[in-house]
């Protein structure tokens, strides 16, 4: 079937596939929805693929965070996945190369206030008017180097989806992610081409069925690329 005429850095690669349902790899830089009209986004793109409007849009990733997405065919698929996110029943889980040597797993639990007007997120004390609470835990994988500055590959779990959550708390606790310029006070780590996050892990049940769903999505080339630190 025709797709968009997208650069080849932005097209989304098929993982899994049904009558119900897609799994893909969305690329960094591609846009999960359109924010202006022109905009290169995986709506548009998804919409040519399919050969019809309707585009089940479960759940986002930002512009600049890659990996593994589920995307309902038919509204009544949108519906069940839709439920099943809200139930906890969709998990996802990320990997991100963050600042300094984690050796056990993080649980971090703060408040956060997100400012519409600057899409930007941040933690504050309990109880905050507007604010909300966001959970996850970290464990790491490997060590590694960018251009000096010590690394930790973690896997990251969460247990509440809020915007920039992963970003946000990594900062807090200590640990900004490699490239992040909006959250990361050290300089040297605004040198990568954008935050060091991909979603590499989505299960859920099939929304005809209920039969369990797992797929991961290996990490993209600007990250498998970070120096490993030798005996990790």
């Amino acid at each position: 079937m025709t797709t968009p005429e997208f650069p080849k850095a932005l097209t989304p690669k098929i993982l899994l596939e049904d009558a119900h349902l897609v799994v893909l790899d969305k690329p960094a830089g591609l846009l999960s929805q359109g924010e202006h009209t022109g905009d290169i986004n995986l709506v548009d793109w998804l919409r040519i693929y399919f050969g019809r409007n309707y585009v089940g849009l479960v759940h986002r990733l930002d512009r600049n965070t890659s990996g593994v997405m589920v995307v309902a065919k038919r509204t009544k698929s949108a519906q069940r996945l839709t439920s099943a996110l809200q139930a906890g029943e969709l998990k996802r889980s990320y990997v991100a190369w963050v600042e300094g040597k984690i050796e056990k797993n993080l649980n971090l639990e703060h408040s956060l206030l997100k400012n519409e007007a600057t899409n930007e997120s941040r933690v504050v004390r309990d109880g905050t008017r507007g604010a909300k609470i966001a959970r996850l835990q970290a464990r790491p994988l490997a060590h590694g180097n960018y251009e000096g500055t010590l690394l930790t590959l973690v896997e990251v779990e969460l247990d509440t989806g809020r915007s920039h959550q992963i970003r946000v708390q990594m900062a807090h606790a200590g640990h900004p992610l490699l490239g992040d310029r909006k959250y990361a006070r050290n300089a040297k780590l605004h040198g990568f081409s954008r935050p060091a996050l991909h979603s590499h892990l989505i299960e859920f049940p099939h929304p005809m069925g209920g039969a369990p769903i797992r797929v991961e999505c290996p990490l993209p080339l600007d990250l498998e690329e970070i120096k490993r630190v030798r005996g990790e």
